[in-house]
């Protein structure tokens, strides 16, 4: 009966050092966890931020592009008022010279 009741405490011993092994390897296995979960976490967020630099550079440059375009489409419709203007005050000077000397003569 002494040797069944060391056998006894002796597979405790066993027991309870396998249940403190698994305790310490399930410790690991979630600091190990946390830290790739960290690790996946900060790249993610990484590659989240740089995605959305590259998107608000895309914008700007779109949106530098599309100003550069509408000014110059206005510079031109300017140019073309400009002209018109010009062209009409000629036309108006030439009648204008006209009638000062109309009336300097009569």
């Amino acid at each position: 009966m002494l040797d069944s009741f060391k056998a006894v405490l002796e597979n405790e011993r066993t027991a309870e050092k396998l249940i403190l092994a698994a305790k310490e390897q399930a410790e690991k296995i979630k600091i190990n966890a946390q830290e790739r979960a960290e690790t996946v976490y900060t790249q993610t967020y990484q590659d989240t931020i740089a995605k959305a630099e590259n998107k608000s550079k895309r914008i700007k440059e779109q949106a530098k592009t599309e100003a550069e375009s509408e000014a110059q489409i206005f510079i031109k419709r300017a140019e073309k008022q400009k002209k018109k203007i010009k062209s009409d005050a000629e036309k108006k000077f030439d009648k204008v010279v006209n009638l000062v000397l109309q009336e300097i003569l009569s």
